[in-house]
């Protein structure tokens, strides 16, 4: 769990592309938090406020209503079974262009939520959060829980709506549990789940932002092996990689790590995972070929409050494994100096 809540700022915001957003920026960097929420109550204020001034996401909505006057598609089958015919009215179903769309929601719900929880403590940033959504008021909420994250698509008239998307995700999805009850149960920090993919996604859009002569991305890396029958490959597990760094004729494999601990107990003795070290030399090896040792892994651990585990290098089978860690809760410039330091070294070294 990061301590260091403003770190979490500056990972949403190398994650979905909002550097030099100047009025969010400024608003984080000179203010302090105590908590997750009063963060995300800030960022949420500025971002729905910036959307505001562009202009509501608007899409049409299918209503169904009755009627004396006809409008769009007739519903007899309704029309019949209300008798509404009786009284000279039918049931039509038209589309009407809104802004009580899916995303507005999706919005509105966060920010209500987040008002309600009683877990921020500055009540200013509270007030303003509720002056912010009162341009929602035509929006309607959605339970949290039928809420479909995977069926959401941008597109060039919706896509300023991804910080704010993924800003309600943290709070709806990230920070709200059920307890045996079915009631709602606000936690301290972000589920470790939902950090993991923040933090993989932040390290990659990292990457693209600052070296982008390394071409990061995320690949998929396919079985060097031979079969009889190509149907027996589709048994075998995707190899999807987190981050990968090219230059010259090299490549760097990162696999981003976020556990609650890095190292286990074997024997009584602390080791890094055998499945983690596994995964990462199967990629490189996989990944590699012609045996050209052109390809290096690194598995990127999110350090842990008592576990520092330094760098350490292996040359395993001719390609390079790094195991090292990343640590969230120091000031922001000295990760950057960390992720420079990779950057730097697989350049040199390409």
């Amino acid at each position: 769990m990061i301590k260091n809540i403003k770190n979490i700022y500056w990972m949403l915001a190398y994650a979905f592309r909002t550097l030099n957003e100047e009025k969010i920026e400024e608003k984080v960097k000179f203010e302090e938090f105590d908590n997750i929420y009063d963060l995300l109550c800030v960022m949420l204020t500025q971002v729905i406020n910036k959307q505001i001034k562009r202009g509501l996401n608007r899409e049409y909505i299918l209503k169904s209503e009755k009627t004396s006057l006809l409008k769009g598609k007739i519903n007899i089958s309704e029309s019949i079974k209300t008798n509404s015919l009786k009284n000279k009215k039918i049931y039509c179903e038209y589309d009407e262009y809104s802004e009580n769309s899916y995303m507005n929601r999706i919005v509105k719900t966060a920010a209500v939520k987040l008002i309600k929880s009683n877990m921020i403590k500055n009540s200013r940033r509270k007030d303003q959060l509720k002056k912010a959504i009162l341009y929602f008021n035509e929006i309607s909420e959605l339970d949290r829980k039928n809420i479909n994250w995977n069926n959401i698509r941008y597109n060039r008239n919706n896509k300023t709506y991804r910080l704010l998307i993924n800003i309600s995700y943290l709070i709806l999805d990230g920070l709200i549990i059920n307890n045996e009850r079915g009631e709602e149960k606000f936690a301290k920090f972000i589920d470790d789940q939902k950090m993991y993919k923040l933090y993989e996604k932040f390290i990659l859009e990292y990457y693209k932002y600052h070296y982008p002569e390394l071409s990061p991305g995320l690949p998929q890396i396919k079985w060097n092996v031979k079969v009889e029958n190509n149907s027996y490959l589709e048994l075998l597990p995707k190899m999807q990689t987190d981050i990968v760094l090219k230059y010259n004729k090299k490549k760097l494999i990162i696999d981003a790590k976020y556990y609650s601990n890095i190292l286990q107990e074997s024997y009584d003795k602390p080791t890094f995972s055998n499945n983690n070290i596994n995964q990462i030399f199967t990629y490189v090896k996989n990944e590699d070929k012609d045996n050209t040792g052109n390809i290096s892994g690194m598995l990127l651990y999110a350090e842990t409050e008592n576990e520092n585990i330094g760098w350490n290098e292996y040359n395993m089978g001719e390609n390079t494994i790094v195991i090292t860690s990343l640590n969230l809760d120091q000031d922001f410039e000295q990760i950057k100096k960390k992720l420079d330091y990779i950057a730097i070294w697989f350049k040199n070294k390409a």
